[in-house]
């Protein structure tokens, strides 16, 4: 306890966690080290019965304290308080710690290892701020790495499609199906399943680099054989 007394604030309140099977000498023993200081003792299980909060809670104190229920320990602290762990495991305690809201964590001794606990109380919540939607440039911004879009544009770009260049589809200029349609537009306006479609070479389903450049399937995605491709438009 001597190792811990200089980490103390003065007139903290101390929470001792004890075992179930504890002498009253020992705790005697324990209260007057840190004499001058407000000092309480409480089981494990029993952490959360009471509303009182306090500065620094000490564990394992008696004994390497197995289970140690972080979140119980953490609503019975004040917030920036000391958590000191006594006779811990000192291969898994620093990181225990880390991963259970505490930080700042320092092994004092051999078998002393203390952390503070958050800067918030527990439970605390608060109203977080978004940034703006809008991106707005200021006046000393530097434009000149900007790009316009319209820079981007070809004349051939800026062409509207040649609908006389399809005969059939939803494209064509007067959207209707081709004498010999095969792309199963046809059945399409007439409300009838498209028909089987018989592939010639036999990769149309595996996409347009293996696709004859008449194959109805150009600018389909992939697809398993004998699958039908429903494109949302």
């Amino acid at each position: 306890m001597e190792a811990l007394k200089p980490h103390i604030p003065a007139n903290s309140s101390v929470l001792i966690i004890r075992p179930s099977e504890v002498t009253v000498d020992k705790l005697q023993q324990a209260k007057s080290s840190l004499d001058g200081l407000s000092v309480s003792f409480e089981l494990m299980e029993r952490l959360g019965s009471s509303d009182t909060l306090y500065n620094v809670v000490v564990v394992g104190l008696f004994g390497a304290e197995k289970d140690l229920d972080y979140e119980q320990i953490q609503k019975s602290m004040r917030s920036s308080g000391i958590i000191a762990i006594f006779n811990g495991d000192n291969s898994s305690v620093s990181l225990d710690l880390l991963i259970n809201g505490f930080s700042d964590s320092q092994q004092i001794s051999e078998n002393l290892t203390i952390a503070k606990s958050p800067a918030c109380a527990f439970g605390t919540s608060t109203a977080i701020k978004l940034a703006p939607k809008v991106w707005k440039l200021d006046a000393d911004d530097d434009l000149e790495d900007l790009i316009d879009p319209d820079d981007l544009l070809t004349e051939e770009d800026k062409v509207a499609p040649n609908k006389k260049l399809y005969t059939c589809g939803p494209k064509s200029e007067k959207k209707k199906a081709c004498k010999n349609c095969s792309c199963g537009y046809a059945e399409e306006l007439a409300g009838a399943p498209p028909p089987e479609f018989k592939s010639a070479c036999g990769s149309c389903y595996l996409g347009d680099a293996f696709r004859c450049a008449s194959c109805p399937f150009l600018g389909q995605p992939a697809f398993k054989p004998g699958e039908n491709v429903k494109l949302a438009l």
